[in-house]
């Protein structure tokens, strides 16, 4: 259940997205990424390399798509074979997504990621902490490991950076670490010898 405070906060949060996507025609751009494309490689791909074996991938906030085409693509390199799904709050949005992956687009869906009855468990799930309010994010990450995640399966949770942020902002390693959640890799990615992206991969085996 979604209490009204968090309506609003999902309902503006839908509304800040399409507004700052859709005015883009490049497509990295309409997946939320400001920079050039050479950025968002640097920025991105370190997201595949955390995936080691074939399975599915559930990308929440998956936005126009763009970021599973790069998945399978990267992945495919290195002959893993990935099963995408999408979910994002818009629907404007998760069209583009399935009209970029028209193969999948049965698998691409839209509705909220804390709220979301999964039809099935996936091996992969990425997401971020701010696709949901401050004093729910820990339980977001406890839901994803306890309802989304197949026996075995990974979180990849994602922080990303701008280039404008402190060398020495605290990462979000420091808060799971107190939320006692346990981690298994990290993996990050630079640009212009800054690390603007770290993704941690959080095991279910070893935490439920």
């Amino acid at each position: 259940m979604v209490e009204r405070q968090h309506q609003q906060w999902f309902s503006s949060l839908r509304k800040e997205l399409e507004e700052a996507y859709l005015q883009y025609d490049e497509p990295w751009r309409q997946s939320g990424f400001s920079g050039p494309e050479e950025r968002w490689v640097a920025c991105r791909k370190p997201i595949a390399e955390c995936i080691e074996e074939s399975g599915s991938f559930l990308d929440i906030g998956c936005a126009n798509g763009y970021l599973l085409e790069c998945i399978l693509k990267w992945t495919a390199e290195r002959n893993i074979n990935i099963i995408p799904y999408g979910l994002d709050l818009s629907p404007q949005l998760t069209e583009l997504a399935k009209q970029r992956l028209p193969k999948y687009r049965q698998n691409i869906y839209t509705g909220n990621g804390w709220l979301w009855p999964s039809p099935i468990r996936f091996d992969y799930v990425h997401t971020e902490v701010v696709y949901v309010p401050e004093e729910l994010q820990k339980r977001y990450i406890k839901r994803i490991i306890e309802t989304y995640l197949a026996d075995g399966g990974r979180l990849l949770l994602t922080e990303y950076r701008s280039r404008e942020d402190p060398a020495d902002k605290p990462w979000i390693d420091r808060t799971l670490k107190k939320w006692k959640i346990n981690t298994t890799k990290r993996v990050s990615g630079f640009y212009d010898n800054k690390e603007l992206t770290r993704v941690i991969v959080i095991n279910k085996g070893i935490n439920g």
